[in-house]
């Protein structure tokens, strides 16, 4: 079946509705948009992390603007669907990183070394080999790992990748960016057989300062430290090198210099407290007009959750501690939400029941709207669409991209429709997949939508603040949304959910081969990815992956989180055939997928 033809024949049967709609529904102005986003990206909501003060201070203005509007409470504790999370890391008992031989010498914790978030807790002690950058990177003849045996041994090795300051190194290849993350770092030393890894800044690339333990991803499998240069240099001064020589030589040729140290012993303890909290889904109901149409619901989502003051998600490594505000990310989207909660509210309603949420914790992992979509607020078989918005403050040439128009019947033409009059610059793309809220949804057979202004250069820095919204920008778009709302709240019948095979392949990228899963973020028991979709016709769908499937190896790479899947990908290329090890109803099968090109 040719499903760009369904949208066409569904937009025939929606016709009737059109009429139905009338104006324009009457949104808050811009200067109130405005005043709601600089409300929630004010310093005292401390960037809205899950689980902490900030984020609750902004869940109670969100509840008190939808109990002002006049919507229904969610639940038996008001406007609040709650969900535990994990908040934080703290040190335990014992972190000790020594020198074992050939002077032996303990480093201070918290002035010589601290441990990283992600490291597993346990005691290595092993002999040390500098591996350069830590970097295995075969589409571009690169490998810190050549000519060395790290099994069994600690590695030492600098953030930062190649030629960071040579616009002509290869590593400057967008494809090529993400060998400098800190995660390929890891995994790689641990898919290598390394027993632990210390980290150290590369000399000349940032202030002296150890990072803050700031992190709430489960272990990694390997014992990580990250020690100062001058700690490092106490380690490599019995081969009479030095790290800004050794980095030297590396940038100028592009050739690894990695070597074992003579004699050098370490011995390293790792323990680390994942503390855990709760967090919220900040939820309200405008019960439908029509009686007939009662648990046909539409929700109407944002993210409404940030990083706080940084951590790993944030992009600014230099401002870890300080404030992200997040006013575009996410407090223009939840804003928006809060504005058509208000619009539909003083007029009465919708034929239709709206469900309004500000899903907390989907920087985390999409988790509020996973929590969601398994304990719905209306029955979610019922749920005619999801409409989406993360990021909607930016507005910029008028372009609005608006993902998933495919995902329903007759949406593209609904969305292309009530445009009309505006001065949007609408981008449609059919694809409902991306990593925000609307995912889960789609995952569960609903139609969504996704508007998005675009990304800028402050997302995830502290820059992201409220001065930079186009407030004008966002009064259109939440305009435009409105007119989507009161169109699919009428219509009969409502758009059905289609299912989307893979969209056509248009080379690769920075994030490896293709494969078409999409993991299920919601917490598991046990290491491993959970899936919570496969894509039609894809290379996983041709392997008999399923849904709901846990991979636990992938390509001779063992898979305890989503980073070691993304590591295990971008170590292969397009046409590979590769081994999948799934746990599925509690037995390991293994199968085989040719990986494909990625869009």
């Amino acid at each position: 079946m040719n499903f760009r033809r369904l949208p066409r024949l569904a937009a025939l049967l929606l016709l009737p509705a059109v009429a139905l709609a009338g104006a324009s529904p009457s949104v808050p102005p811009a200067p109130w948009l405005l005043d709601q986003v600089k409300i929630l990206s004010a310093p005292e909501m401390e960037g809205r992390a899950s689980g902490t003060p900030g984020a609750d201070r902004a869940a109670g203005h969100i509840a008190q603007v939808f109990r002002k509007a006049g919507l229904r409470p969610c639940c038996g504790n008001g406007y609040l669907q709650t969900f535990e999370v994990v908040t934080g890391t703290r040190l335990g008992t014992p972190n000790s990183f020594a020198l074992v031989t050939p002077a032996p010498r303990p480093f201070a914790l918290g002035r010589d070394f601290t441990p990283v978030a992600v490291s597993s807790d346990g005691t290595a002690e092993g002999d040390v080999i500098f591996v350069g950058y830590g970097i295995t990177a075969g589409n571009l003849h690169y490998d810190d790992y050549a000519g060395v045996d790290a099994r069994g041994k600690i590695v030492l090795a600098m953030s930062g990748d190649p030629g960071a300051a040579d616009p002509a190194s290869p590593f400057r290849r967008p494809e090529a960016y993400h060998y400098a993350e800190r995660s390929h770092k890891i995994i790689n030393a641990r898919e290598h057989g390394a027993r632990a890894m210390i980290l150290v800044s590369r000399p000349g690339s940032e202030r002296e300062r150890l990072p803050t333990l700031r992190g709430i991803t489960q272990p990694w499998g390997i014992q990580v430290v990250f020690v100062t240069r001058k700690a490092a240099g106490a380690l490599l001064a019995p081969s009479g090198k030095q790290l800004a020589a050794l980095q030297e030589t590396i940038d100028r040729s592009l050739t690894p210099q990695s070597f074992p140290l003579p004699g050098v012993r370490v011995k390293l303890e790792v323990a680390l407290v994942r503390e855990r909290g709760t967090a919220a889904n900040v939820a309200g109901i405008l019960p439908g007009t029509d009686p007939r149409l009662k648990d046909e619901s539409i929700v109407i989502g944002a993210h409404y959750d940030h990083l706080g003051r940084g951590g790993e998600g944030s992009l600014a490594p230099d401002e870890i501690g300080k404030i992200h505000f997040g006013a575009d990310d996410n407090a223009s989207g939840t804003t928006g939400v809060m504005a058509l909660a208000r619009t539909f509210a003083a007029r009465g309603g919708l034929p239709r029941p709206l469900v309004f949420v500000a899903f907390g914790g989907e920087e985390l992992g999409i988790l509020g709207s996973s929590h969601y979509t398994q304990h719905p607020l209306l029955p979610l078989e019922k749920t005619v669409l999801m409409l989406n918005m993360d990021m909607i403050g930016r507005l910029r040439d008028e372009k609005l991209y608006v993902f998933g128009v495919e995902s329903g019947m007759g949406l593209r033409e609904i969305v292309a429709d009530v445009a009309k009059g505006l001065t949007l610059k609408l981008q449609l793309r059919g694809d409902p997949f991306s990593p925000s809220d609307h995912t889960p949804f789609y995952l569960r057979e609903r139609p969504v939508l996704f508007l998005f202004t675009g990304a800028h250069a402050d997302y995830h820095k502290p820059a992201d603040t409220w001065e930079k919204i186009n407030a004008q920008g966002m009064e259109t778009v939440v305009t435009f949304t409105a007119r989507i709302l009161e169109r699919v709240g009428s219509a009969t019948p409502p758009p059905a959910y289609v299912k989307l095979a893979p969209p056509p392949s248009r080379g690769g990228g920075g994030y490896g081969p293709f494969f078409g899963v999409v993991p299920d973020f919601s917490e598991g028991e046990r290491p491993g990815v959970r899936l919570g979709g496969v894509r039609p016709g894809s290379p996983a769908d041709k392997a008999g992956v399923k849904a709901g499937d846990i991979i636990i190896r992938f390509a001779g790479v063992d898979v305890k989180t989503l980073d070691d899947l993304t590591f295990a990908l971008r170590s292969r290329r397009a046409g590979d055939k590769v081994e999948v090890i799934l746990l599925r109803d509690g037995k390991d099968i293994s199968t085989e997928a040719t990986l494909g090109e990625r869009r």
